[in-house]
C-alpha cells in the first residue's frame, strides 16, 4: 500500500503506522543504572531549577528479550467493504473498568469509510455513525464513558458520543486534515491539524461547549497533545523543519525549551501522565527520510533523550499502569511485523514483536489502570486484503485480583 500512497500520509490517515504492509523491528536498552551526568532523573524528582538536558544512547545497554507476539492475543478481528478492501484500527481509548472504543475504517489512506466499535465488557459492538460520512478515524479521546471524541483525518469533522448515539460536533468544507483531539471535558474540546511532516492542515481549534474558536500563533503548528489538567496541557508540533515541543499554562501555548537535539526530529506523540512525568517520541531525521526512534522524558526538572538505534516508525504513548510508558511502531525495513515496547524506570525495558496474517502494523494503544489491560489498535494484511484488528494484554504486574474484563480470543488468519 506505500507504493499508492506517501508513508507519512499513510501512517497519519490510517495510525496503523504507515498502513497494514508495514512492520517493524525496534529495540530499547535500559538506561535505569547509567550513572554520571547522563544518570536518568526518576518520575517524582521535581525542582525549580530551570530544566536541564540528559542523554541516553540506547545502543550502550542490554537489549531486552523479544518474544514473537508473546503476551498479546487477538481480542476481535473484522473486515469493512469489498474483500479486496484494506481494514484498520486507528484510535483506541478506554472508558472505564469494562469499556473501550476503537475507530478505524476502510481503506486507510485512499476513499474510505469511518467505523466505530465498542467493548460493552462481554462483546463487541458496531455503532452507526452518521450518514454519508466519509474519511478514516485516526485520533479519538474520552474524558468519560458518555463523553468520547474522534476525528477524521481527511474527512473534516469531530464526532461526539453523547452516551446514547454519535453526532457530527463539527465539520470543516476547507480542504485539510485533522491530526489529534484532546478532550478534557464537554465544554474544553481541542482539535489539532497540522502533519507530523509540518504541512498546515485545518488548524488547531477550541470548543466551549457553545461554539469553536480558531487559536493561531504557535498552537497553530501543533500535531497531538495530551492533558493533565485545562491549564496544564503538552503538545507535540510540527514545521517544514522539524518538531518542537509545547505546552499550555491555561492562557497562552509557549514553546518548551529541551536543550536537547529535538529540533530534526519528527514527533508523533505526547504524554503527559503528571507534571514531572512527560513522555514524548519520534524519529529523528535520517539521510534517507526518517532515522531512529527516539523518545524524550520530562521529570519537572530535567530532560531525557533516550536515542535508539532502531529505524522503527512511531506510533502512539500510553501510561503502563504498572509505571513507565507503552510505545507502539511499526519497521521501516523488510519485516512484516509491528512491535509493541515497555519503558519504565529502574526496571528491563521490553519489546514484543506482532506479526499476523501476511504482516502487521499497529498503531493506537490505552490501558485500562483499574484491570491493567492494555490494548493496542491495527490490522493485518491477508491474501485479499488486509483486516482491522485489536489486540490485548494483561499486565499482571499492575493487577493482581480477578480480571472480569474477558475477551473473545482469535486466532492467526
Amino acid at each position: 500500500m506505500r507504493s499508492s500512497i506517501s508513508a507519512r500520509a499513510a501512517r497519519t490517515a490510517l495510525g496503523v503506522a504507515a498502513a497494514l504492509a508495514l512492520s517493524v523491528t525496534w529495540a530499547v536498552g535500559t538506561w535505569a543504572g547509567a550513572g554520571g551526568a547522563g544518570a536518568a532523573a526518576r518520575p517524582g524528582q521535581s525542582g525549580r531549577t530551570s530544566p536541564r538536558a540528559h542523554e541516553v544512547d540506547a545502543r550502550s545497554a542490554g537489549t531486552a528479550r523479544a518474544a514473537s507476539s508473546a503476551g498479546w492475543r487477538i481480542a476481535t478481528v473484522r473486515h469493512y467493504g469489498s474483500v479486496h478492501d484494506a481494514s484498520g484500527y486507528s484510535a483506541v481509548v478506554t472508558t472505564g473498568r469494562r469499556t473501550a472504543w476503537v475507530f478505524g475504517g476502510t481503506n486507510p489512506g485512499g476513499t474510505s469509510a469511518p467505523v466505530a466499535v465498542q467493548w460493552t465488557g462481554s462483546r463487541w459492538r458496531s455503532w452507526p455513525l452518521p450518514p454519508h460520512l466519509t474519511g478514516f478515524i485516526s485520533d479519538a479521546s474520552a474524558p468519560s464513558a458518555n463523553d468520547v471524541w474522534a476525528v477524521s483525518y481527511a474527512g473534516g469533522y469531530v464526532l461526539h458520543w453523547n452516551g446514547r448515539a454519535w453526532a457530527v460536533a463539527r465539520r470543516w468544507h476547507q480542504r485539510g486534515a485533522l491530526t489529534g483531539v484532546t478532550a478534557l471535558s464537554r465544554d474544553d474540546v481541542w482539535v489539532f491539524g497540522t502533519t507530523a511532516a509540518g504541512l498546515r492542515g485545518i488548524g488547531t481549534w477550541h470548543f466551549n461547549g457553545t461554539s469553536w474558536s480558531r487559536v493561531g500563533g504557535l498552537a497553530a503548528e501543533i500535531y497531538r497533545a495530551s492533558a493533565i489538567s485545562w491549564r496544564n496541557i503538552w503538545a507535540v508540533a510540527a514545521t517544514r523543519k522539524g518538531g518542537l515541543i509545547e505546552h499550555y499554562n491555561g492562557r497562552t501555548w509557549r514553546q518548551v525549551r529541551t536543550g536537547l537535539g529535538l529540533a530534526r526530529a519528527r514527533l508523533d506523540d505526547v504524554l503527559a501522565v503528571a507534571r514531572d512525568d512527560i513522555w514524548v517520541v519520534g524519529n529523528m531525521a535520517g539521510r534517507h527520510g526518517e532515522g531512529r526512534l527516539v523518545l524524550a522524558h520530562f521529570d519537572g526538572r530535567h530532560w531525557l533523550r533516550i536515542m535508539t538505534r532502531w529505524q522503527a516508525d512511531t506510533g502512539r504513548l500510553a501510561a503502563a499502569a504498572s509505571g513507565g510508558v507503552w510505545v507502539t511502531a511499526d519497521n521501516t525495513g523488510t519485516r512484516n511485523d509491528a512491535l509493541i515496547g515497555h519503558l519504565c524506570f529502574g526496571c528491563q525495558p521490553s519489546w514484543v514483536t506482532v506479526k499476523w496474517g501476511l504482516g502487521s502494523g499497529i498503531s493506537g494503544v490505552a490501558v485500562n489502570s483499574q484491570t491493567g489491560r492494555v490494548w493496542i489498535s491495527g490490522g493485518f494484511l491477508t491474501k485479499a486484503g488486509g483486516d482491522a484488528a485489536v489486540w490485548s494484554h494483561r499486565d499482571r504486574r499492575a493487577y493482581s485480583g480477578d480480571d472480569d474484563d474477558q475477551v473473545r480470543i482469535g486466532g492467526p488468519l
